[in-house]
C-alpha cells in the first residue's frame, strides 16, 4: 500500500504557523503546526512514518556562486532529506537542483514597516497652498504695494486726483493686505479709475484665494492625512530615516542578492539580515525598521497584534516586489512527488489550505487601510498643538511689533532732545 510504512526524513524549520519546533529533554525534536497536520494526513493516506530534521544552517536555501546550496534546499539536493516542508517559493534557480510539489497557495513579497502616525506640524496652516503659490502671492503683494506707493508719490508730485481718500504713502500696503485678510476694503474709498481697478482686481483675487485656502484648510483639519514615506523600494532607498532588513536564506534574499545593478542591488547593499519576521516583530516597532518578507506573514503579525492590543501598529507598503507559488520540496527525480501531489491537490481543492490562511489573518482586515483611516471618520477636536504654528507666528509678530514700537519711541525722544 503506497509507501509501505517507509520512514521519511522531513526537513523543516520554524515558520509560524506552518512549522513549530521544540527540542525535548531527550534530544527529540517535537514538531507541530499547519504543515505538520497536513503531513499527518499524507502519512495516513500513503502509509508512511516520518521524523523531522532541522535545517543544517537555519536557512531555507540559496544557490551560492561556488555551486553549493544552503539550507533545506541543500539538504534535499544532497539527499540528506526525503522532502522539506517550507513552504518554499517556487523559483527557476531552485528548480535546477530540486523538484517541487504542486503549489499550496500563491503569495506576494513586499515591504513591512511600522505604521506611520499623524504628527503635529507647526507649519500646517501653510499646507493648503504649495510653496510656489506662496512665493508668487508674496511677489504679487510686494509688487502691488510698490505700485500703490508709486501712485501716491506721483499724486503728491504732480497734484493728481488721489486714488484713495486720506491715504498716506506708508498706508499703501493696506490696499493689498485688506482684501487678502478679508478685512473691510470699503474704508479705502477708491476715487479714481486706477484706484478702483487695482482694488477690484485684488478683491477678485482675494475672493478666489481666500475661498480656496479656507476650504482646503478645513478639509485638512477635519480629515487629516497621514503621510506615508515608504510605499516602494525606491522610496525605501531615498527615505533616510528607516533602516531595512531581509530574512536570511530566503528566495527573496537570493533574488535581491543576485542583482548586479539597479534598485535590487541598492536594497541588498543597504539591508541587514534577520532570521525571521516573527522573531523581530516587536523589535521593528521599537527600533523602527522595515522588513522585506511575504504578505501572509505580514498579515498574520498584523492580525495577532490587533487581537492583542486593539491597535494597528504595522503597515504593508503598496508595491509588490515579486509574486510566487509556495510548495513542498523534494530531491531531484524523487518518486514521492507524484504520490504526494495527488493528495495535496485534493487538500487544496477542498479549501483546507485557504481556510487556514483566512482564519489566521482574519483580524488583519481592520489594519489593511491607509494610515489614519483605521476606525473610520472621527470628529476632530482641535487642540493647542494643532494651532501651535499659528500661535508661534502671532507671538513672533507681536515681538517684532513691540521691538519696532520701542525703536520708534527711542528715535522720537532723540529728535525732541
Amino acid at each position: 500500500m503506497a509507501l509501505k510504512g517507509r520512514n521519511l526524513r522531513v526537513a523543516g524549520d520554524v515558520w509560524v504557523p506552518w512549522v513549530l519546533l521544540k527540542q525535548e529533554q531527550g534530544g527529540t525534536l517535537q514538531a507541530s503546526g499547519i504543515l505538520i497536520d497536513f503531513l499527518d494526513i499524507l502519512a495516513e493516506k500513503l502509509n508512511f512514518t516520518y521524523r523531522v530534521v532541522k535545517s543544517v544552517d537555519g536557512e531555507w536555501g540559496r544557490l551560492l556562486s561556488n555551486g553549493s546550496t544552503t539550507g533545506m534546499i541543500g539538504m534535499c539536493q544532497r539527499k540528506e532529506a526525503d522532502m522539506a516542508l517550507g513552504p518554499f517559493s517556487i523559483t527557476y534557480v531552485r528548480s535546477r537542483v530540486i523538484d517541487y510539489s504542486v503549489p499550496l497557495y500563491v503569495d506576494n513579497f513586499g515591504i513591512f514597516l511600522p505604521r506611520p502616525r499623524l504628527e503635529r506640524d507647526l507649519a500646517g496652516f501653510t499646507k493648503p497652498f504649495a510653496w510656489e503659490v506662496w512665493m508668487v502671492l508674496l511677489a504679487m503683494l510686494v509688487t502691488s504695494c510698490l505700485l500703490v506707493m508709486l501712485m501716491k508719490v506721483a499724486e503728491d508730485r504732480w497734484h493728481l486726483a488721489p486714488a484713495v481718500v486720506d491715504t498716506k504713502v506708508t498706508q499703501a500696503p493696506s490696499w493689498d493686505l485688506s482684501p487678502i485678510l478679508q478685512a473691510d476694503p470699503l474704508n479705502l474709498k477708491p476715487r479714481t479709475l486706477r484706484g478702483r481697478l487695482l482694488l477690484g482686481v485684488w478683491l477678485l483675487g482675494a475672493l478666489i484665494l481666500g475661498a480656496a485656502y479656507e476650504g482646503v484648510l478645513t478639509s485638512l483639519l477635519a480629515s487629516p492625512r497621514v503621510p506615508v514615506p515608504v510605499n516602494s523600494l525606491e522610496d525605501l532607498i531615498k527615505y533616510a530615516h528607516l533602516p531595512w532588513s531581509v530574512e536570511a536564506g530566503t528566495a527573496l534574499h537570493q533574488l535581491l542578492g543576485d542583482a548586479k545593478a539597479g534598485v535590487y542591488k541598492k536594497v541588498t547593499e543597504g539591508a541587514f539580515l534577520i532570521s525571521s519576521l516573527f522573531e523581530e516583530k516587536d523589535n521593528m516597532k521599537k527600533k523602527r525598521f522595515a522588513i522585506l518578507c511575504d504578505f501572509f506573514s505580514m498579515k498574520q503579525v498584523m492580525s495577532d497584534d490587533y487581537s492583542l492590543t486593539g491597535e494597528c501598529n504595522y503597515y504593508i507598503a503598496q508595491e509588490i516586489i515579486t509574486s510566487t507559488s509556495m510548495a513542498f520540496v523534494f530531491p531531484k527525480g524523487s518518486a514521492l512527488v507524484s504520490q504526494i501531489n495527488k493528495w495535496l491537490m485534493m487538500m487544496r481543492e477542498s479549501g483546507l489550505v485557504n481556510r487556514n490562511l483566512d482564519e489566521l489573518t482574519s483580524n488583519a482586515t481592520t489594519c489593511l487601510v491607509p494610515p489614519g483611516k483605521e476606525f473610520g471618520v472621527k470628529t476632530l477636536v482641535l487642540s493647542l498643538d494643532d494651532f501651535a504654528g499659528v500661535f508661534l507666528l502671532l507671538a513672533t509678530g507681536l515681538a517684532i511689533s513691540g521691538a519696532v514700537f520701542t525703536v520708534e519711541k527711542i528715535l522720537q525722544r532723540r529728535q525732541c532732545v
